[in-house]
Formats: structure tokens, C-alpha cells, sequence
């Protein structure tokens, strides 16, 4: 009897550990069952969710970068472009004032995605369009992801986490509330070059490099990366060379031959108009340091606030990239430049410079995901389909965190808006400016006075030289701490020479003539 009582006593502590085990095993197969159920009505309906996706996105980040224009926060970048891209409307192409040693916007090579973008300004000039385009440009970089990652699972969900995962990027959407950046349509024609290159359809990969080098100099480096890429993915030469040789074509043709003989006064292109002067005055001295003092490159690429600046990029991919190194060759050459820059904004996950190397982040990161995938069915036996409900859901939870925590943009253009009153006290000073005068403004006043031949940046700096501010009829400027201590001191001195007058000041915003 007493045998029987303690087997009983035995079973029941048995059933009883066994329960607990059965009762996680139950919860986390319905959990299971509910993300499977989830994702598949998201594959059902994948193409009004991206639609939905896209179209949120461009009408909230439009409406936030016409915001922060409204209310004084878009600076002298947008000015500067719009003012060529107006000039070219006018049938000046390229013609700009703001720089210190060209007339033309030649300062890293020809720009000629200016003109189809004339041709579209045309239709309402105004600032405001330009933002709309440089969001649009960025909403459509997401279509050749979610292509990607649809065709790499054949499954929407997939498509719709990579569009997701690239539009909540913090460095896209900083990009995107920055001025205006033409970086940010190279990013675009960076992401469809890959796409057309994995479909085989070559002459569409062609167009869209050529694109990628109209807009920005530094893309034919992308070009030439291309052709390396070619090569190690067992391309034909037909694919490998062309774009080995043009891409190095354009860079020396633009670089070396189009910078030179519009620049005045004879001004580096390597030390002058970029930083990269510590290594050398011209491309060959600069090439012979890379050469023969690797150790001092090194040091340079492997400061504490550039490997921070790495591990900031590759964390916020997920460090998925790492598994998927082929496609880092596509963005090396733009990180070795970058990297090599003393400027700070270069090697900052908040500017336009990573235009070029953030979408083979993404890329290597849909590429590594897939890797590992595949390795831990093959190795571990594991479920494939659950592996990728449980990672789609675990990238986009991480997205949305990094969106909200690493400088979320959009609600630093809330926070740091300007007040109703000094608004209105910019606009009714802008409106007492003529419209065809020639004017040094400051920053965040220079947007709305763009439209106009003579074009200077007050109180001046590196590339927008003091100096110009002599070729100016008018200084439009904000008096305030943001204007910095060299603007104020030149404001003592304009006012107590009696070569300016006042026209109008009201609050912070003082607009002066020049008088003689």
C-alpha cells in the first residue's frame, strides 16, 4: 500500500513538472500560429500595404520638409541648388554665385540631373518643390528592396520588412529633412543599379548608373565598383570592363579636367574645395601618400570617432551586412573616402554622404539574413518559414526602435521649430527685399530668397567666402545667437563705416543697403 501511495506520489510530481513544460509549449505554438496567420495576411495583401507604406511616408516627410522650411530651419544648401537649378530653368545652365571660385556648379563635377530637374521645378518654383522631389526620390529607392526581398523569399511580407526597414533608417530620414541633397537621388539610382544588375537587364543597370554619375561626381567610383562586383559574381567581360573604364573615365574627366578649367584662381581641387589636403596638393601627391605611408592612412581611417561612426552603421543594419561581403565591395569606395575626410559630417550617420554606402547596407543586409538563414536550415534543421516570421518581426521591432531613438528626426523638427512671432518677423523684413537684388542672407533666410542672379552667404565661411559679400546690393540676416560672432562683428562694423543703411528690422531680422 505504502509502495503504491509513493508511485502515485511519483507520478503526480512528474505530471506535475510535465505541465508547465506543455503549457509553454502550447502558448508558444499559438504564438507561432499567430505570427504565421499574421504574415500571411500580409502577403495576401502586400501590394495596398506598400502602396500605403510609400504613400504615408512621402506625404508626412513632404509635409515635415516644408515645415521646417516654413518655420526657419532649412539652411543655405537648398538656397545654393536652387539657385543653379532656377538659373538653368532660365536657361543659365549650372550658372550659381554662391562659390568662392566658380560661377558654374562645377565644385565636385558637373551636375547634369540638374536638368531634368529644371524641367520639373519649371512647372512651380519654389522651394517647397524641391523637398517634394527629394522625397519622392526617396520613396522610390524602397521599391527595388521590397522587389529584392520578394524575389529572394518570394514572399510580399518580405518585401514590404526591407521597404520598411530602409524608409524607417534614421540616416535616410535625416537625409531627407536636410535641405535639399542631391546624395539623396544618387541613393535612389544606387539601389535600382543593383536591382537591374541581379534581373540581368542590362541596359536598365546601365541607364541608372549613368544617373547615379549625373548626379554626384563620387558615384562613378560606385560605377567602377560595379565592374569589380561583375567580376567576382562571374559576369562576362562585357559587363566587367565597361563600366571599370568609364567609371574611371568620368572621374578624371570631371574631376581633373571640368573642375580645373572652371575654377578661378587656381585652386586645388584636392586641397581647396575638399579637406583632403593633408594628404596632399594634388591627386598624385595624394596617391603617393596612400601608397607609400599606409601606416599614417590607418591612423587616419581608424580614429576612435570614425570606427564609432562604423559600428554605429553596422549596428543599425543589425551587423547582418557582415555575412554578405561581396556587396560591401559596392559601398568601399565612398567609406574610404569618407573615412579619409577630416570633416566631421562625413563620417556622421545623420548627413547625406552615405548616400552611396547606406544601400548596400540594406543590401547586405537582406543578403546576410538570407546567408544565415539558409545556414541554420541546413546545419540545425531548422524551420525555415518560422526563422523568417520570427527575424522579420524581431527587424522591423529593432527598426522602429532605432527610429525612435537615435535622433528621431521628425521629432527634432517639432521641438526645434521657430516661434510664431520671429516667423513673422522674417517674412514682413524678406517681403522689403527687391526681388532682383543681389543679396548676402544668412542661413536659414537664403531659401527664400534663392531666386535671384546674385546669391552670398553672410557672414561667409570656407566655401562661401567673406569676401563675396562685397559683390552684394542688400544683407538679409537673422541677429540673433545663431548667427555666429564673425556675422555679428561684421554688422558693428558695416553700420559704424556708414557704407550700409538699414532698410527695415523688425525683431531679430534686420535687412541693410549698401550705400556706397
Amino acid at each position: 500500500m505504502r509502495e503504491s501511495c509513493a508511485g502515485m506520489a511519483a507520478v503526480s510530481e512528474t505530471e506535475a513538472a510535465i505541465q508547465p513544460k506543455k503549457a509553454r509549449e502550447a502558448a508558444r505554438a499559438r504564438a507561432q500560429g499567430a505570427l504565421a496567420r499574421l504574415w500571411q495576411w500580409v502577403d495576401r495583401h502586400g501590394r495596398p500595404l506598400l502602396v500605403v507604406l510609400l504613400a504615408g511616408y512621402f506625404l508626412l516627410f513632404s509635409a515635415a520638409s516644408i515645415f521646417k522650411l516654413e518655420t526657419l530651419r532649412q539652411g543655405f544648401d537648398l538656397a545654393g541648388n536652387e539657385q543653379t537649378i532656377w538659373n538653368t530653368m532660365q536657361g543659365r545652365p549650372f550658372r550659381t554665385s554662391i562659390f568662392a571660385t566658380m560661377r558654374y556648379d562645377f565644385d565636385d563635377g558637373p551636375v547634369l540631373l540638374e536638368l531634368p530637374l529644371a524641367a520639373l521645378y519649371a512647372v512651380y518654383p519654389s522651394p517647397s518643390t524641391l523637398l517634394v522631389l527629394q522625397t519622392a526620390a526617396i520613396v522610390l529607392g524602397a521599391l527595388p528592396l521590397y522587389w529584392l526581398a520578394r524575389d529572394l523569399w518570394k514572399r510580399a511580407s518580405a518585401g514590404l520588412a526591407a521597404a520598411s526597414l530602409y524608409l524607417l533608417h534614421p540616416t535616410v530620414q535625416h537625409v531627407n529633412l536636410y535641405e535639399f541633397q542631391y546624395r539623396s537621388f544618387s541613393m535612389c539610382f544606387a539601389l535600382y543599379a543593383f536591382y537591374f544588375f541581379e534581373r540581368r537587364k542590362w541596359g536598365l543597370w546601365a541607364l541608372f548608373l549613368f544617373l547615379a554619375m549625373a548626379t554626384k561626381t563620387e558615384s562613378a567610383l560606385l560605377v567602377i565598383a560595379f565592374g569589380l562586383y561583375a567580376l567576382l559574381r562571374r559576369r562576362r567581360w562585357t559587363i566587367v570592363v565597361p563600366p571599370i573604364v568609364l567609371g574611371a573615365a568620368w572621374f578624371y574627366v570631371a574631376l581633373f579636367v571640368v573642375v580645373p578649367h572652371f575654377t578661378e584662381g587656381g585652386t586645388s581641387f584636392v586641397a581647396g574645395i575638399y579637406s583632403y589636403g593633408y594628404l596632399g596638393n594634388t591627386f598624385g601627391e595624394v596617391l603617393r601618400t596612400l601608397l607609400t605611408r599606409p601606416l599614417f592612412v590607418l591612423s587616419q581611417i581608424f580614429q576612435p570617432q570614425k570606427v564609432r561612426f562604423l559600428l554605429s552603421l553596422f549596428f543599425l543594419s543589425g551587423f547582418l551586412p557582415l555575412l554578405s561581403p561581396p556587396e560591401l565591395l559596392l559601398a568601399a569606395p565612398i567609406f574610404f573616402l569618407n573615412l579619409l575626410s577630416p570633416n566631421l559630417v562625413q563620417f556622421s550617420i545623420y548627413y547625406q554622404y552615405q548616400g552611396l554606402t547606406l544601400p548596400f547596407l540594406l543590401i547586405g543586409s537582406l543578403y546576410g539574413l538570407y546567408r544565415l538563414q539558409r545556414f541554420l536550415q541546413r546545419r540545425l534543421g531548422w524551420d525555415r518559414e518560422r526563422m523568417l516570421n520570427v527575424a522579420l518581426l524581431l527587424l522591423l521591432l529593432f527598426a522602429l526602435v532605432n527610429c525612435a531613438l537615435w535622433k528621431n528626426v521628425l521629432l527634432s523638427t517639432w521641438k526645434h521649430r521657430d516661434t510664431p512671432q520671429r516667423i513673422a518677423d522674417a517674412r514682413a523684413v524678406v517681403a522689403r527685399l527687391p526681388a532682383d537684388a543681389s543679396v548676402a542672407a544668412s542661413s536659414f533666410l537664403a531659401p527664400f530668397v534663392a531666386r535671384r542672379d546674385g546669391l552670398y552667404f553672410f557672414p561667409g565661411n570656407r566655401s562661401y567666402p567673406e569676401a563675396y559679400i562685397a559683390r552684394a546690393d542688400y544683407i538679409l540676416t537673422d541677429t540673433s545667437d545663431s548667427l555666429p560672432p564673425r556675422g555679428q562683428e561684421l554688422l558693428r562694423q558695416y553700420l559704424a563705416g556708414g557704407t550700409w543703411e538699414t532698410v527695415a528690422e523688425q525683431g531679430d531680422f534686420l535687412l541693410l543697403r549698401r550705400v556706397r
